[in-house]
């Protein structure tokens, strides 16, 4: 039997979680002291941190059982050890209740999240797993709930799941050697910036509510069905998710549980055997959900980023409680907590819809292009089949003045510009006239990375210091590090805004000129008349090399070119690039 919720605001969060299949977004308020309610991937959680219990995420569902799920009452190691069943399956799972609250225990299913290790490869389903990566908790959770809650396919079809209560990270991080994670990432190597290799090797812990029976194949074992109904249900359970617009890359009998009666038989609702699913670490939308998917995100996303391009801001949209509008150095952003890593995002603009675009868990697992030898610059689509380009920031690194020849002096004198001092370079010089790539997002990693205090330029780090965080943290810490997002460069500017240009690539003019693409006189004034027009606007040009600017290639492999016939070009780069005033707006 459930417990029942003893304090007013579980009863009605219960009242309202088991109405939630009217479609109706649930508020929960009266949150107690240090809770608070944020959302992730359309989820929405109630959230505590401890620094020695750890973080506790309850879904709304879980919030009505929100203190058996006090990591106390479950997680106590010698409870835990002493009453955990470990379960079937390649995966570290265990059935396990819940202490004793008012009387009543819980029985809860917990296991520890794989995301980010190599999926063990079944012969039998090696062509979809080849390529397929285990979900993350929160995205786990959103496909979930969005399969329970889905209002897809035939009238009065509905998928009964295990029910997702809460995520549980632990205090303390995991390292590359605790874990099987990102071994090829980290083989890789981001020598100079580690916190990025493993920042999102946090442990999580997914707990759900058990469904009591067997998994169809156990079934067949105490002779209640033979093999070919065994396989049937499969069949059933995977045709049905499928009309929800869903699948399991390694659905198999055992994550379909069906209910024993007491006459030797199986439950049956609507003359067929009733079924609940579980083990949703490899459930993914089918591609034609995943179109309609995509379709809508991509109205809204293809939408704000028209009107990012024309410089557009509404301050008018309503904020989530776990998100908020800030202006750092003159650019508007989105600011919150990135929860699957305990890092910080910065969104640029104020459309809070675009905030889940950019969480790490959808674009950091993606495959990675590495676009330039010897910088951290790297091309992916995210989940979302939005391509785009990240790079690390190298502040707080003295630049090598030797290896810059006559220059080098007056670059270490200047230093590396902050990530957000890159994002308002370009957002200032595109209010110029000037062609810059779009910034997109400024991620900065919830992991720590040692100092090297002998290799180190303090300069950012002073200058931001009255620049804070939605925790009143400064933006800019030094044992951070710090990734820059920016949209893949389209081609000229009215290619940029048309959502139905075609597919171009870019690459800068050195990649050009050793392609063939441009010659030597041509490569040279492109890039001194872009140097000139940024000594025009005022901005002091610390270094520009031909690296520093982009090129598009059209399907035909020529150059796109403007109308009078010179190779459409965007400035890439803005490290060394000193504006001619602070822009105004502090962050807030």
């Amino acid at each position: 039997m459930p417990a029942e919720p003893t304090n007013t605001h579980a009863r009605q969060a219960r009242l309202v979680a088991e109405a939630r299949s009217s479609g109706e977004r649930i508020a929960i308020g009266d949150l107690p002291d240090g809770a608070s309610l944020v959302n992730v991937l359309g989820v929405d959680y109630v959230h505590t941190s401890d620094p020695d219990i750890g973080e506790l995420y309850l879904t709304t569902v879980g919030y009505t059982y929100a203190e058996h799920l006090q990591p106390h009452n479950w997680y106590d190691l010698d409870w835990f050890r002493a009453k955990r069943v470990k379960l079937p399956g390649t995966s570290l799972v265990y059935r396990s209740p819940t202490k004793p609250v008012d009387g009543v225990s819980l029985d809860l299913v917990v296991k520890f999240s794989r995301v980010g290790e190599k999926v063990p490869i079944d012969t039998e389903l090696i062509e979809n797993l080849l390529c397929c990566e285990f979900n993350g908790p929160f995205e786990e959770f959103a496909l979930a709930e969005e399969l329970r809650h889905s209002r897809r396919g035939p009238a009065g079809l509905s998928i009964r799941t295990q029910l997702p209560l809460a995520i549980f990270v632990p205090p303390g991080e995991t390292q590359p050697s605790q874990s099987g994670r990102f071994q090829w990432r980290i083989a890789r190597k981001l020598d100079l910036h580690p916190g990025v290799a493993i920042d999102i090797l946090r442990q999580y812990i997914v707990v759900y509510r058990w469904i009591p029976g067997l998994d169809a194949w156990q079934a067949h074992d105490a002779g209640l069905i033979d093999e070919i109904e065994a396989r049937r249900l499969n069949t059933r359970a995977t045709s049905e998710m499928s009309a929800k617009g869903f699948r399991v890359l390694d659905m198999k009998p055992q994550h379909v549980i069906v209910q024993p009666t007491d006459g030797g038989g199986l439950l049956h609702e609507n003359d067929e055997t009733w079924y609940g699913l579980i083990d949703f670490e490899l459930m993914e939308r089918t591609p034609e959900y995943y179109r309609e998917i995509q379709s809508a995100q991509g109205t809204t996303y293809r939408k704000r980023r028209r009107q990012l391009l024309a410089g557009e801001v509404d301050d008018s949209v309503a904020f989530p409680a776990n998100l908020q509008p800030t202006n750092v150095q003159g650019v508007p952003y989105v600011h919150g907590r990135a929860e699957s890593t305990g890092g910080m995002l910065w969104v640029v603009g104020h459309a809070p819809d675009l905030f889940d675009f950019f969480l790490p868990e959808r674009w950091r697992t993606t495959p990675q292009i590495r676009l330039m030898e010897g910088h951290e610059t790297y091309f992916t689509t995210s989940k979302d089949q939005i391509p785009f380009v990240w790079k690390v920031s190298r502040v707080g690194e003295p630049p090598a003045a030797a290896a810059f020849g006559v220059a080098g002096f007056r670059a270490l004198a200047h230093g590396f510009n902050s990530p957000f001092e890159e994002a308002a370079a370009a957002w200032w010089l595109r209010r110029q006239g000037i062609p810059a790539i779009l910034p997109r997002a400024i991620y900065r990693t919830g992991h720590r990375s040692e100092l090297d205090e002998s290799h180190f330029d303090p300069s950012r780090y002073r200058s931001h210091e009255h620049l804070r965080t939605l925790e009143d943290e400064p933006v800019l810490e030094p044992r951070r590090n710090y990734i820059t997002i920016w949209d893949y460069w389209g081609g000229p500017e009215a290619r940029e805004a048309d959502d139905d240009a075609p597919v171009i690539r870019s690459m800068n003019v050195t990649q050009a000129l050793a392609r063939g693409l441009l010659d030597e006189v041509e490569s040279r004034n492109l890039v001194a008349d872009l140097e000139a027009k940024l000594e025009g606007v005022g901005v002091e040009v610390i270094r520009f090399l031909p690296e520093h600017v982009l090129v598009a290639v059209g399907a035909d492999q020529a150059l796109v070119r403007d109308g009078d016939g010179r190779p459409a070009s965007c400035l890439c780069v803005f490290r060394y690039l000193g504006l001619p005033a602070a822009p105004a707006g502090p962050a807030s």
